[in-house]
């Protein structure tokens, strides 16, 4: 048997709502199993980034030790200069007061070789790379 891929990644949030306006509406990823969570059927709620899902597991905790910790969420672009493009993405997240990393954006490898990219901070501090492929 061999690993093949990320079927999804849970991460624990200190505000649901919080988090969902970051992922959802920031960032626009759909979201899923929503009704599940609100019947107490699952302990998250997932949103969905391409293929996968990350679940926003509800915590009780008040600071959450994100320390190292980051995601890595890949961004598609149509046109030809995507450093542009997402340093239009980076300012609309700024005019909503998400933290963006200083000297960003860069170029960095990742898995599929060397793009844009740019850390933010979602709600709980937790770095979140926007890379584009």
């Amino acid at each position: 048997m061999d690993v093949v891929d990320i079927d999804h990644v849970a991460i624990r949030v200190s505000d649901l709502d919080r988090a969902l306006a970051f992922y959802h509406e920031l960032l626009g990823l759909p979201v899923r199993d929503r009704d599940r969570f609100d019947a107490g059927e699952v302990p998250y709620v997932a949103v969905k980034a391409g293929g996968r899902h990350i679940h926003l597991v509800p915590t009780d905790e008040n600071d959450i030790a994100v320390g190292g910790e980051h995601l890595c969420l890949l961004v598609r672009s149509a046109d030809t200069d995507s450093r542009d493009e997402l340093r239009d993405l980076l300012d609309r997240l700024r005019d909503h007061g998400v933290p963006i990393e200083e000297g960003e954006p860069y170029e960095r490898y990742g898995a599929y070789g060397r793009a844009w990219a740019a850390y933010v901070r979602d709600p709980d501090g937790r770095r979140v790379e926007l890379k584009v492929h």
